[in-house]
Parts: C-alpha cells; sequence; structure tokens
C-alpha cells in the first residue's frame, strides 16, 4: 500500500463540518423557532438540505487538501 503525506488539522477548521453544523442549524430553526405553515417549512427544509448537499460536495471535491488526525489515523 502506497502512503502520502498530508497536511492534518482539526476537525474544527472543517469546511465541511460546519456547513453540515449550519445546515442543520438552519433547520431547525426553520421548523421550531419560525412560526410559518408546514408546508412553507418543508419547502424552506428541503431547500436547505438541497444547498448544504451542494456546498458539501464542491468542498470537498474542489477545496479540502487536508485531512482530520481521525481520518489520518485509519
Amino acid at each position: 500500500m502506497a502512503k502520502a503525506t498530508v497536511e492534518i488539522k482539526s476537525a474544527w477548521y472543517s469546511k465541511i463540518n460546519w456547513t453540515q453544523a449550519l445546515a442543520l442549524a438552519a433547520s431547525i430553526l426553520v421548523v421550531f423557532g419560525v412560526n410559518i405553515p408546514p408546508e412553507v417549512q418543508v419547502q424552506i427544509v428541503a431547500g436547505i438540505q438541497a444547498v448544504q448537499a451542494v456546498v458539501t460536495w464542491a468542498l470537498k471535491t474542489w477545496f479540502t487538501d487536508s485531512v482530520t488526525p481521525a481520518a489520518a489515523g485509519k
């Protein structure tokens, strides 16, 4: 098996982790924090999840050049 040298950084600096956390917080806020009709909530949460998926995919594909210590240990 080939070995590679990669930059290691804390998971706290992960753009992907922050994307996921912000999308989760936004979804929870829409469902529990805003008084809007349920059908509108579903549309907004679906939009948040769609944007989250695209942003995560783009970050992982083109903007991630390091790994976390947990991933490096595998």
